[in-house]
């Protein structure tokens, strides 16, 4: 009788013991399920941060290094005999531009020939509306690119540096001004980018194996 009371003392302590294992087992998965939601919260935030944080700076090279852009491609425009400008398109994670909000991009022009800043914004426009975007869409950042654009002589360099809220343009490697704008960048690149673009090899060499 006495061993029988005994077992019977030894199976209750042990389900008891098994039961507060199990609830700090519960307890300590619930505590990391918190932890993780609050790290993914933590990181939301420093990408926002990182987003609303303006692209002021004008040491060209420190935005570059900070940044780290991986290269996509490179292309050359040219019509029949006459070499125009060359291209590059780089950003920050190797991926498509603006394919997440935390991403930067740039997207660099060298001229090799001369260029009116009024030719710059007549091509400009002229492929927007190739692309059958609207003049109410792109008319409210003319006056900006007319400010902002010079007269181009062949060697020269135009660069787009964006985040998800700003577009800094730069001539050779000077800041020559900036629009700040969710959609701005998105509505420039697609002169290139959009699969509508009137230079589909430009595109396909510019995005090279995202394609």
């Amino acid at each position: 009788m006495r061993n029988k009371i005994i077992s019977l003392l030894t199976l209750k302590t042990l389900k008891i013991f098994c039961t507060s294992l199990c609830i700090s087992s519960f307890a300590i998965a619930d505590d990391t399920k918190v932890n993780s939601n609050d790290i993914e919260i933590a990181n939301s935030n420093s990408c926002q941060t990182v987003n609303t944080k303006p692209l002021t700076s004008n040491n060209f090279a420190k935005l570059i290094e900070s940044n780290n852009l991986q290269l996509l491609g490179t292309a050359k425009f040219s019509v029949l005999f006459w070499d125009i400008y060359e291209s590059r398109l780089l950003t920050s994670d190797g991926q498509l531009p603006l394919s997440h909000p935390c991403q930067y991009s740039m997207f660099e022009i060298k001229y090799l020939r001369d260029i009116t800043k009024q030719e710059l914004i007549e091509n400009t426009v002229a492929q927007w509306q190739h692309l059958a975007i609207t003049e109410k869409e792109y008319q409210p950042y003319l006056v900006a690119l007319k400010n902002i654009w010079p007269d181009i002589r062949a060697g020269d360099q135009l660069i787009l540096l964006n985040n998800a809220t700003t577009t800094l343009f730069y001539f050779n490697q000077q800041k020559v001004g900036e629009i700040e704008s969710e959609v701005f960048a998105d509505l420039f690149l697609r002169i290139w980018l959009d699969e509508n673009t009137s230079e589909p090899t430009l595109r396909k060499q510019l995005l090279g194996e995202l394609i």
